[in-house]
């Protein structure tokens, strides 16, 4: 989907979404069928061959298949190697201690300057649960954040969605206060898009007012319209977002070829 922007030449950032890689604790670990550290270096050699250089790579979470701390360092390892830019927040998978521990290189930093525009990353993960939740100290970020940045437009970026879509068996694990969340945004008034993981598919829609967008996984994705899990053999995929000084973004996604085949027969993992 793109939202209409200002010509090319105009001052832009761009930035990169990847979500949900599900790395194991060494490169020949499997999930699906698919060996997932493969397919993420084939989404960072995709994205290293991007025409104009990325100024971030936006991870989404679920970095790690069962939050295991040699995932985390195979992740560094990985993103050293790319030679690109990074920040993460956590998912439902992942042990955000163990993450802050292991991904010291790149800290968690929530608040992110590109130009014009503020990134805001919210930690929408609750330890031992699938759903998410905004913490009463992560609604109180977010509304202080907004509040401080007021003058600037801010792109949010968390792992799970604050709604339905479409699928019956995720939309149980959407966000579970984002009436909450909805009113801090609609109140805010310079939120200009949202981008979240989780789901495995892409999500065109709106929440709060706002163009919210789902990107798929770097490894496997879900099929879409389904009441129970079930996979698709859609291949892996990133986001490009070009975030433009006058508040406009241009936004597509990118699939990458992968000779990998997912097992669709797979009930749950």
């Amino acid at each position: 989907m793109m939202q209409d922007t200002e010509p090319r030449h105009m001052e832009v950032a761009r930035v990169v979404q990847l979500t949900d890689c599900h790395l194991g604790p060494d490169p020949d670990f499997t999930l699906a069928g698919i060996r997932t550290r493969q397919t993420f270096t084939e989404v960072l050699d995709a994205i290293r061959r991007e025409r104009d250089p990325v100024e971030m790579v936006m991870a989404t979470g679920d970095i790690a298949a069962k939050g295991n701390v040699d995932a985390y360092r195979l992740f560094l390892r990985e993103m050293r190697e790319s030679g690109l830019p990074f920040a993460w927040l956590p998912g439902n998978h992942d042990d955000f201690r163990l993450m802050q521990e292991s991904v010291h290189a790149a800290p968690y930093w929530p608040v992110l300057d590109m130009g014009e525009w503020r990134l805001v990353s919210l930690n929408t993960a609750v330890p031992g649960r699938v759903g998410g939740l905004l913490s009463r100290e992560e609604l109180s970020f977010l509304r202080n954040t907004l509040s401080r940045e007021h003058r600037h437009p801010v792109a949010i970026f968390m792992h799970h969605p604050p709604l339905d879509i479409g699928c019956a068996w995720l939309d149980e694990q959407k966000v579970a206060n984002s009436d909450e969340l909805a009113g801090i945004l609609r109140e805010a008034g310079n939120i200009k898009a949202i981008f979240t993981g989780h789901v495995h598919q892409p999500v065109a829609t709106e929440f709060a007012g706002i163009p919210l967008f789902t990107t798929p996984s770097t490894c496997f994705q879900f099929a879409a319209d389904s009441d129970d899990f079930a996979l698709d053999d859609a291949p892996p995929a990133y986001r490009r977002i070009e975030l433009y000084a006058n508040g406009l973004f241009r936004t597509e996604l990118v699939s990458v070829a992968s000779s990998q085949r997912v097992d669709t027969q797979i009930s749950g993992y």
